[in-house]
């Protein structure tokens, strides 16, 4: 996976998690597959629907074994769900975790992030992607620095290049302000350490130097995420999530979700949620659907749809803080289809759409040392059970 995600609760918490994360529960096999019939189409918005998974295609023989795969205690699973067609067909959870559990989702927040923008100029609030930073974040009109480091080789960022940052740029991760995100256990180098130690997550990403020209350097960075969240404070006063609550999270029916903010009441745009399993699938299911959810647009379609391009054609595994198939270790050659894209949190929090084949998948885990778990040979297993 062509990424790395951390933050502050990745050292405050990871002995907690170790502990939590090696009692499974034996009995779940028997209770994974749901029973009952397909009832035709409905909106989850109440709650899901389950049936057998042959009703919608899957043959329940081969489904145990993804089952099998998520329950190995070397992979750490806490929760697991597989709807098609809108009816859970899988579901288990494991150890101390269970249907009502909120399980942190690290960088999963960063696509609910990226639809609350998409949603954001649909409401006009912002004009467009194209929309420069600067008009919201009036700072950067006197932010000088410019830091060029030997070990870089593009060209240094022209006068001004700070101006040049697009709403696009931040979605994209290619703003060019310097982030270091590679090690968390650095808390001198680690931008996301220091970020989490502030008061104020916007002003912190604000006061860093610009090293590329923007749209041209693609770095993995929360920052990035930051002022995406931000721009909602500036513009209307309200944090990103008491905007989500209007216009995203009440309309699916999850308005308990837990998104947790910086001391400056500005939403933290690059993690931060806890919800159970089931919330984070109706999320996916939404993007399934095009954004539609009941007799709403709650997403612009155009948004869903352009949120899964890739960046450029160096960066085809990376789209609007939404993952794409390319960054699967091992994908080529594979069942998995082109439409394929994913949320995706430290530990393997991953929420799996893949319109073709009406799947959304969720896996919630603490996987804090274990390098047995495949994404690819994990959605193999399961595409492998279709019946069609």
């Amino acid at each position: 996976m062509k990424h790395t995600i951390k933050s502050l609760a990745v050292i405050l918490f990871l002995s907690v998690l170790f502990i939590s994360a090696n009692a499974i529960d034996i009995n779940s096999r028997d209770t994974f597959l749901k029973k009952g019939p397909y009832e035709g189409e409905y909106w989850p918005t109440y709650g899901w629907k389950g049936c057998r998974p042959e009703e919608v295609g899957m043959d329940s023989e081969l489904l145990l074994r993804a089952y099998d795969y998520v329950a190995n205690p070397d992979v750490y699973t806490r929760g697991l769900v597989i709807i098609r067609k809108g009816y859970i067909i899988g579901e288990a959870y494991f150890g101390n975790f269970d249907l009502y559990s909120r399980h942190p989702s690290y960088s999963v927040a960063k696509s609910f992030m990226s639809a609350l923008i998409g949603i954001g100029i649909d409401r006009r609030m912002f004009e467009s992607v194209n929309d420069p930073i600067y008009f919201y974040y009036p700072e950067l009109n006197q932010k000088k620095g410019i830091r060029v480091r030997s070990y870089y080789f593009e060209e240094p960022p022209s006068s001004g290049a700070q101006r040049r940052i697009t709403i696009e740029n931040l979605l994209t991760m290619s703003s060019g302000l310097e982030w270091n995100e590679d090690d968390a256990s650095n808390l001198v180098a680690s931008d996301v350490v220091q970020m989490a130690l502030q008061e104020n997550y916007v002003q912190y990403v604000l006061s860093k130097p610009i090293i590329h020209e923007p749209g041209t350097v693609w770095n993995y960075s929360s920052g990035d995420s930051m002022l995406l969240s931000g721009l909602f404070n500036r513009v209307s006063g309200v944090s990103a999530y008491q905007f989500g609550l209007e216009n995203l999270f009440i309309p699916i029916g999850i308005p308990n979700i837990v998104w947790q903010s910086d001391s400056a009441g500005q939403t933290i745009g690059g993690w931060g949620i806890e919800a159970t399993v089931r919330e984070y699938a109706k999320f996916g299911y939404l993007y399934s659907k095009g954004g539609e959810w009941e007799d709403r647009q709650v997403i612009p379609r155009g948004w869903v749809y352009q949120s899964v391009q890739p960046v450029s054609e160096n960066v085809n595994y990376y789209g609007y803080q939404w993952w794409l198939r390319p960054s699967l270790g091992g994908y080529e050659g594979s069942l998995i289809p082109d439409d394929t894209f994913f949320a995706v949190g430290l530990f393997t929090q991953q929420i799996f759409v893949i319109p073709s084949e009406d799947l959304v998948i969720v896996r919630m885990a603490n996987d804090l040392t274990s390098d047995e778990w495949n994404e690819v040979d994990f959605l193999t297993l399961i595409l492998e059970s279709l019946l069609d």
